[in-house]
């Protein structure tokens, strides 16, 4: 599990975003591969592998990458070191780039918001349609085109029901290892992102 933080700092009626990494827990299930099934036989006897010639590859070398970027609600970049005014509407996406091959099952996402961040209720999105940028960090291009597919997709509702995200308190969660959200999967080669939106306090 990974943790990074995003930190604030008050100036007046002006907060300034320092985005140096997150305030997201990320959490990951096992890549698993299609069963492969396994032949032979043990000193002749055909029956001896029935009950042990099924095996699952695991990834080892699966690059995951976890990024959280902040958007104006036009989908303009904010920069790290940007001033904001009070009142701005922001629109975080925190993303997944899954570069191999196999998908990745039972993945979590959590983002605990500072109270200078209010979030907007029923704007928790998560899409995956978009495939995965050549590096292990997108591009501002490559983001863009991961943000504009997050956003344009389908809100997902704030409780904890029958789709994969919820927010709770302070707390924006995606998937079920810490809230009992549906399974999110990162499938392979592709992006899996979560967006949501917040007024600046």
């Amino acid at each position: 599990m990974m943790k990074f933080s995003i930190r604030e700092r008050s100036r007046g009626v002006l907060h300034a975003i320092i985005v140096t990494g997150l305030s997201a827990l990320f959490a990951s299930g096992v890549a698993v591969a299609a069963p492969n099934q396994g032949t032979g036989d043990v000193a002749g006897d055909t029956n001896a592998l029935v009950d042990s010639n099924v095996f699952n590859l695991l990834s080892t070398g699966s690059a995951l990458t976890l990024v959280k970027r902040a958007f104006l609600a036009d989908g303009t970049p904010i920069s790290t070191g940007s001033t904001l005014p009070t009142g701005t509407m922001v629109k975080f996406m925190i993303y997944v780039n899954n570069t191999s091959s196999i998908q990745i099952n039972d993945t979590s996402m959590q983002d605990v918001l500072d109270p200078l961040f209010l979030y907007q209720a029923g704007t928790i999105k998560v899409d995956s349609s978009v495939a995965n940028c050549a590096l292990a960090a997108c591009t501002p291009a490559e983001e863009a085109a991961v943000f504009a597919a997050a956003d344009a997709s389908g809100a997902l509702s704030d409780g904890v029901d029958a789709d994969v995200a919820s927010f709770a308190g302070v707390t924006v969660d995606a998937g079920n290892q810490a809230v009992a959200n549906g399974q999110m999967d990162a499938p392979a080669n592709s992006v899996l992102a979560l967006v949501f939106t917040v007024q600046m306090q």
